[in-house]
């Protein structure tokens, strides 16, 4: 009986190693040297290996099907090759890997909620790798303007929070964003609460167009997905410091190590930031801001068996700015006096932000299935008396706003199976989430708005306290269909649904006097819905050439006037946007040569703008119609041995074709017709390039390198009527260093010409963009 027993087990354990199937081989460079480490990874799967001491992979107990293989190796660019496996077959799958400095990286990216090539996406993405993130020295948001085409970032307040995200033209006026930022797969809800601060960042994917099918609410403009460092087998770390003009300090430490091998990995990031004052005071004579932020990340990984993994993410951040918002109410006395204010409060802005969560994948035979849970926790609020709002030595007028937020919500996907030899790919799923908020807003009319008012009776305190509550949920659903080998036809569509709740009351407060109640509690409601489809047909016109034309709706969410006087008025409806685009990517000379073209039309439908249609009471209202049509180019080349060549640029020809304004000149509304929006440069491009030599034959890997970077910013407005503008303007930036296998010391400039610019305008309050700033980095890697 024992025998039996042990005979059937033998069969059985045949059974399954005859049925399962393998890849296996070598990663070599060209001249036949084996590298060790390369991380060899099956796509959309958990299977990969290390290479060993031979160059050697190994990936066992693999399903039949059609799998993309992933090779990545330090200092070599890295490799995807798509295989079909077949059922007990050991396929052998050799790679021979060039230098980085000889060959563009095949990127893969996460924009269709699974990872593909970034070249076989029927769609405008730019990505940037953890190598570029550093090249570009990307610190923060405000880094990325024209990184990728039709890309500007509105730097709104001097401080660590305060930055604005513009598409195409496509920008939000009011706390809702325009273009989604995602972190870890997590939406960041408000403009303020989305971590600006760019702590161990992997890669930086920005989408351009409206993807309401895949990202919902406040997609329509497009998506900024940013995705942190996740560990694996490979121990890595680093530590950073840098030095600079204006007292500028910072310091980063990475740690990723594997706790159990191939079960169990957890890496931890932290940095500390301090800039020291840019503006001057006239009042105070003395520096005006200062920046003092701190930021972690941390991750754990497991990997339960082959076909499940779960991810825990943490983030914290906490901002101490001072200084923020040095506005000035004239964009004359912008220029006449740079960097200065003559203000009597301090401006301190302070922000904590959390954010964690919690990924589940599990990758079967028949589907996949993704769920990802997260909660944000963000406070946001100022010392004192806040931000000056009369931008002078008086005390007339100052607001210090308190907002606190909590945000739950919930994403679960299905997908098609990663192995999968249909035709037919999809995904599809639902999201929902909850959003609590509170705010404290007081208005000290200081002694001296007596002068502006001499009945007003100041000084007091008018505070407004408001708690809100939204809700929304999503169904969502996308199918690549294979018409024929070369021809994919895409199609997907969303449904959002969101209801708003918000009650508010006011206070009364003179000194001595305690608060009184000024107005009583108001509840207010409202509640949206939007339907977003796409539709994309693309064809492979050869292997690393790919034609595609697509259409793509996006919404934005939504909201509550909770000054309106007329109760139609309250609730402010979505905006909508149409987007059809044609492109053209190609890669080419062997992989040394990146070209992709892409043309789009976009129409942006009930605008949503400050407004007062009787020059009395601001109130949010949809009364824009925007389109834009427009041209984007992106270029990447290795001409030569060492040298790296990035350019992008964008034409854009934005116009309003509806935009009823109350003019207080015509003393009624008026529409301005044909003018631009806002912070929209029709043309921008940034070139960058990068020579590296490498010292041969060198046991520590020595090499040195110079960089270049050139910016070009066309003129743009600040006010819907265009009065008020910027002119076109180029920034120039450099670096310079050498690097080693385990050290890297590099000298930076950016701004060099140290132009002056208004980067936020806006209701009489102007902002000039960042003087030159230089320093020094060393980086300790190991």
């Amino acid at each position: 009986m024992k025998f039996l027993y042990t005979l059937s087990i033998i069969l059985f354990t045949i059974h399954v190693f005859a049925q399962s199937s393998k890849v296996q081989g070598t990663v070599t460079v060209f001249g036949g040297e084996a590298i060790v480490n390369t991380t060899v990874k099956l796509l959309n799967t958990n299977y990969g290996d290390i290479t060993n001491s031979q160059g050697k992979y190994n990936i066992n107990n693999l399903t039949e099907g059609n799998y993309t293989i992933s090779i990545s190796a330090l200092g070599y660019a890295s490799q995807l090759k798509a295989f079909e496996l077949k059922k007990g077959q050991i396929l052998i799958l050799d790679f021979k890997l060039a230098e980085s400095n000889q060959q563009l990286n095949e990127v893969t990216v996460s924009s269709e909620k699974r990872q593909e090539a970034i070249q076989k996406i029927p769609a405008a993405i730019t990505s940037l790798d953890a190598k570029q993130i550093k090249d570009y020295r990307l610190w923060d948001i405000t880094n990325l303007t024209a990184i990728a085409p039709s890309l500007f970032v509105v730097e709104h307040g001097n401080s660590t929070s305060s930055n604005f995200f513009n598409i195409r033209g496509v920008m939000g006026f009011s706390n809702e964003q325009a273009v989604a930022t995602y972190v870890d797969g997590v939406y960041q809800f408000d403009y303020f609460s989305a971590p600006p601060l760019f702590n161990d960042v992997q890669s930086i994917e920005i989408l351009r167009g409206p993807q309401g099918t895949l990202y919902g609410r406040n997609a329509f403009g497009g998506v900024v997905n940013i995705t942190t460092k996740q560990p694996g087998n490979t121990p890595s770390g680093y530590a950073e410091m840098t030095f600079g003009n204006y007292g500028e300090q910072r310091y980063t430490v990475s740690l990723s190590e594997p706790i159990i091998k191939d079960k169990l990995f957890a890496s931890g990031s932290f940095t500390y930031n301090h800039r020291g004052s840019i503006y001057y005071n006239e009042f105070t004579k003395s520096g005006f801001d200062r920046r003092e932020d701190y930021s972690g990340n941390f991750n754990l990984r497991y990997l339960p068996s082959a076909k499940w993994s779960l991810a825990l993410n943490v983030k914290t951040e906490n901002d101490n700015d001072r200084g923020s918002f040095p506005w000035i109410g004239s964009i004359d006395d912008v220029f006449s006096k740079p960097y200065q204010v003559n203000t009597n409060n301090t401006n301190v802005e302070r922000r904590n932000n959390f954010n964690t969560s919690l990924a589940a994948n599990y990758y079967g035979r028949n589907f996949n299935f993704t769920s990802v849970s997260s909660y944000i926790d963000w406070h946001a609020w100022y010392e004192g008396k806040g931000v000056d709002y009369d931008f002078s030595p008086l005390d007339i007028l100052s607001t210090a706003p308190d907002n606190h937020q909590h945000v739950f919500s919930q994403e679960i996907r299905f997908a098609s199976p990663s192995a999968s030899q249909s035709k037919f790919k999809w995904v599809a799923g639902a999201y929902g989430f909850t959003q609590n908020l509170y705010t404290y807003s007081p208005v000290y009319y200081g002694p001296d708005y007596l002068q502006l008012d001499p009945t007003s009776g100041a000084p007091f305190t008018m505070t407004s306290i408001s708690h809100g509550n939204n809700k929304g949920y999503a169904f969502f659903g996308q199918g690549i269909y294979s018409l024929t080998d070369k021809l994919d036809f895409t199609a997907g569509i969303r449904y959002d649904y969101e209801s708003r709740g918000l009650g508010q009351y006011t206070h009364y407060q003179k000194d001595p006097d305690p608060e009184t109640l000024l107005t009583p509690n108001a509840d207010y409601r409202a509640s949206f819905h939007a339907v977003t489809p796409k539709f994309v047909l693309s064809y492979k016109l050869q292997e690393n050439m790919l034609l595609y034309g697509s259409y793509a709706r996006g919404f934005r969410a939504g909201g509550l006037n909770t000054n309106a006087t007329n109760p139609a008025q309250v609730p402010y409806q979505p905006e909508h946007s149409d987007n059809y685009e044609i492109g053209w990517k190609n890669t080419l000379f062997n992989n040394k040569l990146k070209l992709n073209l892409t043309a789009f039309y976009l129409e942006q439908h009930n605008q949503q703008i400050s407004t007062a249609m009787d020059g009395i009471n601001a109130l949010i209202l949809n009364v824009g119609e925007m389109h834009n049509k427009g041209a984007e180019l992106e270029l990447t080349a290795l001409p030569i041995k060492g040298l790296q060549i990035d350019w992008n640029g964008s034409y854009s020809h934005a116009r309003y074709t509806s935009l009823l304004l109350y003019s207080a000149d015509a003393k009624g509304v008026v529409d301005y017709k044909g003018d631009q929006p806002i912070n929209t440069p029709p043309v921008s491009s940034m070139l960058a390039a990068q020579y590296t030599y490498n010292f041969s034959g060198s046991k520590q890997q020595f090499a040195a390198f110079v960089r270049g970077e050139y910016r070009y910013i066309d003129k743009y407005y600040f006010d819907f009527i265009n009065s008020l503008s910027q002119p076109a303007y180029n920034l120039f930036n450099a670096k310079a260093g050498i690097t080693s296998k385990h050290l890297e010391l590099n000298f930076w400039a950016r701004n060099i010409s140290d132009k002056k610019y208004v980067a936020y305008g806006s209701f009489g309050t102007f902002l000039l963009g960042t003087p030159r700033t230089y320093g020094t980095t060393l980086i300790a890697k190991f």
